[in-house]
């Protein structure tokens, strides 16, 4: 007898052999879950470059990073990134993006 094949239905006796990575197997895992207790976070830090940067809060600068400039008030400098105001806007930026910075030209 023939059987309907119907394409896109789970068949119940598939006529061709399922992948292993196809089937769904609910088996509970057998080992415990192991979390890591000791947890280091690490980042480069430049002291120079963070220390002339603090000296240039509330200025308006001008930071060049890997994709493009930015014009704007440096707001804070923290250790792994700055926090910079364009136009009313915050744009946080990482040090490791950024090429170099200098004052803005005043108008």
């Amino acid at each position: 007898m023939n059987r309907f094949v119907y394409h896109g239905y789970p068949q119940q006796n598939p006529s061709f052999p399922v992948p292993p990575y196809y089937q769904l197997n609910y088996e509970q895992r057998k080992e415990p879950l192991v979390l890591p207790k000791n947890i280091m976070y690490t980042t480069a830090v430049e002291p120079k470059f963070i220390e002339h940067l603090t000296q240039h809060i509330g200025l308006e600068i001008v930071i060049t990073t890997t994709v493009g400039k930015l014009v704007g008030t440096l707001d804070d400098v923290f250790i792994d990134h700055v926090a910079l105001s364009v136009h009313g806007k915050k744009h946080h930026i990482r040090l490791a993006e950024i090429v170099y910075f200098e004052a803005a030209d005043e108008k």
